[in-house]
């Protein structure tokens, strides 16, 4: 079946915006459509709710809700699993108008479910609040933080013993000259 990558971005992008309604489009153009909310995140930039991209190999949708929310990655459609790569993206090669119809329906959830999170609502996201909405959705806070803070740790180590091996180098550079 041929390919037909600008009906599938125009089709995608068109479901992504039927939910752009109190959301910034943070970019419009013949290959990028991302929306993100008002909602300011501890990093002190937008919330980002989705995406879709027009790439080489595939017209990607990014749906961001899904990288947080256990209980809606569950209820993605059977259908849909085989076009999902990572947590949060469906890739593409030509209109489907039932995997669309899905991808909608799971998009329109999402926006709920960040709407019930008070992700949309705009200004700073309270601590509480993130820690709330990822209850709701099924993950545990702690166990995330406990994860981040060890992978910060193994990253440090792993800093640490590159800058060792790069200084002993040198060391030997400097020796053998």
């Amino acid at each position: 079946m041929p390919t037909d990558f600008p009906a599938a971005f125009t089709a995608l992008r068109d479901i992504l915006k039927r939910y752009s309604t109190n959301l910034l489009v943070y970019a419009d153009k013949p290959t990028d459509f991302t929306l993100v909310t008002k909602s300011i995140g501890p990093n002190k930039k937008p919330i980002w709710f989705g995406c879709v991209l027009l790439k080489k190999s595939a017209v990607t949708y990014h749906l961001f809700p899904l990288y947080y929310n256990p209980k809606l990655q569950a209820a993605i459609p059977k259908e849909l699993l085989p076009r999902k790569q990572g947590k949060t993206c469906f890739n593409f090669q030509r209109p489907d108008a039932a995997l669309f119809a899905q991808l909608d329906a799971l998009t329109q959830r999402a926006r709920e479910s960040f709407e019930r999170a008070g992700l949309l609502n705009p200004g700073p996201v309270a601590p509480e609040t993130f820690i709330n909405a990822l209850r709701a959705a099924g993950e545990d806070p702690e166990a995330i933080a406990r994860l981040r803070k060890a992978k910060g740790k193994a990253a440090a180590a792993k800093r640490a013993a590159t800058l060792k091996k790069k200084a002993a180098n040198t060391r030997r550079s400097k020796v053998s000259k």
